[in-house]
């Protein structure tokens, strides 16, 4: 084995630092998996940045990684060693930085990594377990979405609702997207104009200008011209109105009794609506709360849909030369700030 270069984070508001720690051995139901690509995400930005219950330092961050497997552990059953895969790193949860991301060689658990067909880039690959887990736990564990017994349910029944995705451009939104029309939902969604083919593209029904100061009224009334009520919806930003907005869309299409699920906390500046059941998602639930729930997106449903192409890598990737090395440059990206896009380094 190579050695295990990681971009460490030693304490709150420093710089990741490259540092060389020792190759992991699987334990009990993990695999070693050898990094080829690892996307960055928000959290990781705001756990270096801010000071958080989910780090115990010097950490490594990060959750999305893809590569080959290189070792595996006992009871491993679904893997073996040279599988191409991603995964969910669960630092996150355990706090244990040999289960962290931005590194050469990650521990993952089983039930978090899934396999990935040969025509998917490693890059690609990186963009789908952060985005899924919490989508997942979106629409199985909060909305109460029943689960398909194939990658080809009858939609019929589900065509008659529609799903709200707001800021359905982002990772987590073009997720979402792709799974409810996988569900059979008619997908209402919002998007910054430049992206509202893009949207479309992965399944999205109908997409509004998030900035439209009209964007509800001009949801609900899409929603009730296709005949398909709005009673399911899940906000990919959950920062300033966007809660808001989502909620009151629901309201006025929906009504009384619909579901929303949030990606972070209710903005405490903004009072919560009567009318609608508002939860939030957390991405590791789905491998630390709910694992059976876990276990079937990961190791079952989600590389069929991917195999079959029913589910495609989204966003677009943006490599960041410069491997582990290019980390701290990564998460200042993601920062500042980006469109449907995902950002990726390269692990050589």
């Amino acid at each position: 084995m190579s050695e295990n270069l990681a971009a460490v984070l030693e304490s709150v508001g420093t710089a990741l630092k490259p540092v060389t720690l020792p190759v992991p051995s699987p334990g009990d139901n993990e695999l070693l998996i050898r990094n080829h690509a690892i996307a960055a995400n928000p959290a990781d930005y705001k756990i270096r940045d801010f000071p958080s219950h989910l780090a115990n330092f010097p950490t490594v961050l990060g959750s999305d990684v893809c590569g080959i497997v290189s070792a595996i552990g006992p009871n491993v059953t679904k893997f073996k060693v040279g599988d191409r895969v991603a995964g969910f790193a669960l630092v996150i949860a355990n706090g244990k930085r040999e289960h962290g991301a931005w590194q050469t060689y990650t521990l993952l658990q089983e039930s978090a990594t899934l396999r990935i067909p040969e025509f998917v880039s490693f890059e690609d690959g990186a963009t789908f377990p952060m985005a899924f887990a919490t989508v997942a736990v979106a629409y199985f564990e909060r909305l109460g979405i029943a689960r398909p017994v194939s990658v080809n349910p009858s939609v019929d029944a589900a065509q008659q609702s529609g799903m709200l995705v707001w800021g359905a451009s982002s990772s987590t939104g073009t997720a979402a997207v792709q799974l409810a029309k996988e569900l059979g939902f008619k997908v209402f969604a919002t998007a910054s104009p430049k992206n509202h083919e893009y949207v479309k593209s992965l399944g999205a029904y109908a997409v509004v200008d998030y900035r439209d100061p009209e964007a509800v009224s001009k949801l609900a009334q899409l929603a009730k011209e296709a005949g398909t009520p709005l009673r399911l919806g899940f906000d990919a930003i959950s920062e300033g109105t966007s809660p808001l907005l989502s909620a009151n869309a629901l309201l006025a299409s929906g009504g009384q009794g619909s579901k929303l699920s949030l990606t972070g906390p209710w903005p405490t500046d903004n009072e919560k609506p009567a009318g609608v059941d508002i939860s939030m998602t957390i991405a590791a639930f789905a491998f630390v709360h709910h694992v059976e729930m876990g276990r079937w997106v990961f190791n079952e449903y989600l590389p069929k849909a991917i195999e079959e192409r029913k589910i495609v890598p989204a966003p677009k990737v943006q490599i960041v030369d410069g491997g582990i090395a290019a980390a701290q440059e990564a998460l200042d990206i993601v920062k500042a700030g980006v469109s449907a896009t995902k950002i990726v380094i390269k692990v050589d």
